[in-house]
């Protein structure tokens, strides 16, 4: 008979010979799982900077130590996730709690890199959409903790994402990575998310009395801008949203008043990788209830 046999098995010559097709499911279930990994990895150099950089301590040297009594972290202390479980939330020196935002951001970034390859598989725009997010989280996690989002991180981060627009001629993918928009949409994204986040900035002095925006959650939106393109209105809406659900039940639980400040990076961050694993679906389910789609 002519032509490959399709089955697992078949026999030459009166001899059983076996081939195994590729188990693309477990490779992928691997590749998930390495990903995973690497972004705990990450997560943990992120939780370096976030310390260091707004200290303007260098992210080198010294090698990791604790913040409490300055004993260097061993190794075996330094395993991202798992030593904050083995160590039962302690420093090994001195038995001071380790924050638990370390383990978050590690774990955030794991997952955030894991869906990520999921969603983009191997390819350029796994590349972009990996840089996006580990910029927004470790930007986030400065933001939190001391209510700034550092120029000296958001303003390379943007002029790299800018570089990425010129493989567009060479015809490699280029951004933004949502939905398969064209270059001119980052650009306008980039006026798009700056500029709303701008106008806001001038408005809501003159109708609230105080100041609502700061410059770097306007410089943030332009960068989500560019890889998001117009999708970035639906990421600044749910940024808003989730702000306004937090400052609420902050507000409800006595931790902070109406007149403080709550850090609005992160929110803006969650509402831009919202947005990129789900953008087209979100805008395609608003059109349908608005009645202008089906």
């Amino acid at each position: 008979m002519g032509g490959r046999c399709c089955r697992p098995f078949c026999y030459i010559n009166g001899i059983q010979a076996g081939y195994h097709l590729p188990d693309t499911k477990n490779m992928e279930i691997s590749l998930i799982i390495l990903f995973f990994i690497l972004g705990l990895s990450v997560g943990s150099f992120l939780n370096v900077c976030a310390y260091r950089i707004p200290r303007r301590e260098s992210i080198a040297y010294p090698p990791s130590h604790c913040p409490s009594c300055g004993n260097p972290i061993k190794q075996l202390d330094n395993i991202p996730l798992l030593s904050y479980i083995l160590l039962k939330g302690r420093c090994r020196s001195c038995g001071d709690k380790i924050s638990l935002k370390y383990p978050v951001i590690e774990l955030l970034t794991g997952l955030l890199w894991a869906g990520l390859y999921h969603h983009f598989g191997l390819s350029i725009q796994l590349i972009f959409g990996l840089f996006f997010a580990t910029v927004l989280v470790v930007l986030s996690a400065i933001d939190y903790e001391v209510k700034l989002i550092p120029d000296r991180i958001l303003l390379p981060a943007i002029l790299i994402s800018i570089a990425f627009l010129i493989l567009y001629p060479l015809k490699i993918a280029s951004l933004p990575v949502i939905a398969g928009i064209k270059p001119w949409w980052a650009i306008g994204g980039f006026f798009a998310g700056g500029g709303f986040l701008y106008l806001v900035a001038i408005l809501a002095p003159l109708i609230f009395k105080k100041e609502a925006m700061g410059g770097g959650d306007i410089k943030l939106a332009a960068f989500m801008g560019l890889y998001l393109g117009g999708y970035v209105f639906i990421a600044l809406f749910v940024g808003f949203f989730l702000g306004a659900v937090a400052g609420v039940f902050l507000m409800a639980g006595g931790k902070r008043s109406a007149k403080d400040m709550i850090p609005f990076g992160p929110f803006l961050a969650a509402g831009a990788v919202i947005t990129l694993f789900l953008g087209p679906q979100m805008l395609h389910a608003y059109l349908r209830i608005a009645g202008l789609a089906h």
